[in-house]
C-alpha cells in the first residue's frame, strides 16, 4: 500500500507558524518571571531561593509529571485538540499568577501553568514530523523550536518596557480588576492573548501518521526505550546539561546586570531580550538548516553538531558572570545564546532519527522532562544555592552563574560526543 503524499508545503508552514506563535506565548508565560524577581521579592517578602522555586520547581513538578502522559496521548490521540486544551489551561493559569496574593498562591498558579504547557511540544513535534519529509524537517522543527529563545526575548522586552520601568513601585489600572501592582498586571497582559492563538489552532488538520514501526505486535514505548536505553539516556542527559546552562543564564543574567553593573531592569530586559530573540533564535534556525544540509551530503549528524556547539560555549560562558565590564559580558552572552540554541533545535531531530512514529511523543516528552528538570527545575536553584552556600553574598551571583553554566557546558559536550558515537550505528540501520 502506497503511503499518502506529504501535505502541501503551504499547509505545513501555516501549521508551523501557528505552533511557533503558540510556543512563543508558552515561553513568555513561563519566563516573564525572570524580570519580575525584584518587585516580587519586595511585595511578597521572599528570598532568591523561593523565587527560584517559583521559576523552576513549581512549574516543573507538573510539567514533568504530566509530560509523558500527554506524550502518550499525542502518540495515539488527536494532537490538535490536545494542544488547544492545554493552551487554554496555561493561559488562564498565567492570569491566575497575576491574581496571587502570597507565595503559596503564586506557587499553585505556576503549577497550573506547567499542567497546560506539558501538552504542547510532544504533540507539536509529532505534527510537524508528519507534515514534512525527513530532508525538510530540520528547518521546520527549527522554526518551531526557536520560540524557546524568541519567547524569552519577547517576555523580557515586554516586561522591561511595560512593567519594570517602574520597578514594581507603581500600580496600573486593569479593566474589571481595578488597580494592582505592575508586576501582577504583567502576568495578565501576557496570559490573555494566547486564547486567540488557541482559537486559531482549533482549525488546523491532523495529518496522516508516518514512519511507523515495522513490527507493531508487542511494540511499546517502554520496550523500545529499554532496547535503546544506553543511547537514549546518554543523549537525553547531554541535552539536559545544555538546558541547565541555557535556563540558568535566562533566569539569572538580568539579576547579574542589576546587581553587579547597576543597570536598570528595563535596560537589561531590552538588551537581553533582543539577544534571545535575535542571535538565540538565529542559532536554532542555523542548526536546522545545517542539519538538513548535512543530511543531504552525509555530513555530521545532529548530535555531533550539538556537541560542537557546546564546545564553543565552554570558553564563553565564564565571561557572562565574571566580565569586568558590561560590554564584555554582553558579547559573551551573544555568543552563548547563539551556541546554546543549536542543541535545543537539534534535539528533536536527534531523537526522531532513531524513534518510530508511535513512540515519538513519549520520547520527546521524556527529553522535555529531563531538560525541564535540569533547566527550569535545577538550574535556577543550583545557581541561587551556589551563591547562598558557597559565597553568601548577593554580589557573587555572577560568579555562581559562571561556575554552574561552564560546568554544565563541559558535561553536555562530553555526553553528546559520546552519544554521537553510540547513535551513528543505530541511525544507519
Amino acid at each position: 500500500m502506497t503511503e499518502a503524499p506529504y501535505p502541501r508545503p503551504a499547509s505545513g508552514w501555516t501549521v508551523v507558524i501557528l505552533l511557533l506563535v503558540a510556543y512563543i506565548v508558552a515561553v513568555m508565560d513561563r519566563q516573564i518571571l525572570s524580570l519580575l524577581v525584584q518587585p516580587i521579592r519586595h511585595d511578597l517578602g521572599i528570598t532568591d531561593t523561593q523565587v527560584s522555586l517559583l521559576h523552576g520547581f513549581a512549574f516543573v513538578i507538573t510539567f514533568t509529571v504530566l509530560g509523558v502522559f500527554f506524550g502518550r496521548v499525542a502518540d495515539r490521540g488527536n494532537r490538535r485538540n490536545l494542544i488547544v486544551i492545554g493552551m487554554i489551561v496555561w493561559c488562564f493559569a498565567t492570569v491566575a499568577c497575576g491574581l496571587a496574593r502570597n507565595f503559596t498562591e503564586l506557587f499553585a498558579a505556576r503549577m497550573a501553568v506547567g499542567v497546560g504547557e506539558a501538552a504542547l511540544s510532544p504533540a507539536a513535534y509529532s505534527l510537524i514530523a508528519d507534515y514534512f519529509a525527513p530532508e525538510k524537517r530540520g528547518r521546520a522543527m527549527g522554526v518551531y523550536t526557536m520560540a524557546t529563545f524568541m519567547g524569552s526575548g519577547v517576555a523580557m522586552i515586554a516586561g522591561a518596557l511595560a512593567i519594570l520601568s517602574t520597578m514594581g513601585a507603581s500600580e496600573v489600572a486593569v479593566p474589571l480588576l481595578g488597580m494592582m501592582p505592575s508586576w501582577k498586571a504583567a502576568f495578565i497582559v501576557v496570559g490573555l492573548p494566547g486564547l486567540l492563538v488557541a482559537a486559531a489552532l482549533a482549525f488546523i488538520r491532523e495529518p496522516v501518521r508516518r514512519e511507523r514501526a515495522k513490527e507493531l505486535a508487542g511494540s511499546s514505548t517502554l520496550s523500545f526505550a529499554r532496547d535503546n536505553f544506553r543511547i537514549l539516556s546518554v543523549m537525553i542527559l547531554g541535552l539536559a546539561c545544555n538546558a541547565l546552562a541555557s535556563f540558568s543564564l535566562i533566569t539569572w543574567t538580568p539579576t547579574v546586570f542589576i546587581r553587579l553593573f547597576e543597570w536598570p531592569a528595563s535596560s537589561i530586559g531590552v538588551a537581553y531580550g533582543l539577544i534571545l530573540a535575535g542571535p538565540g533564535a538565529l542559532g536554532i534556525l542555523f542548526a536546522g538548516w545545517l542539519a538538513d544540509r548535512m543530511a543531504k551530503v552525509g555530513g555530521p549528524g545532529p548530535l555531533k553538531l550539538a556537541s560542537y556547539a557546546l564546545a564553543g560555549v565552554i570558553p564563553l560562558s565564564l565571561w557572562v558572570g565574571l566580565a569586568i565590564s558590561p560590554g564584555i559580558s554582553i558579547a559573551a552572552l551573544i555568543g552563548c545564546s547563539f551556541l546554546l540554541a543549536m542543541p535545543t533545535g537539534l534535539a528533536p531531530l536527534a531523537i526522531y532519527q532513531i524513534t518510530p512514529n508511535e513512540h515519538r511523543g513519549q520520547l520527546i516528552a521524556a527529553y522535555l522532562l529531563a531538560a525541564t528538570l535540569a533547566g527550569l527545575g535545577l538550574g535556577p536553584t543550583i545557581v541561587a544555592g551556589t551563591k547562598d552556600l558557597l559565597f553568601g553574598d548577593d554580589l557573587k551571583i555572577g560568579l555562581a552563574l559562571a561556575l554552574v553554566t561552564t560546568l554544565a557546558a563541559i558535561a553536555g559536550f562530553a555526553l553528546l560526543s559520546l552519544a554521537s558515537r553510540m547513535t551513528a550505528p543505530a541511525a544507519s540501520k
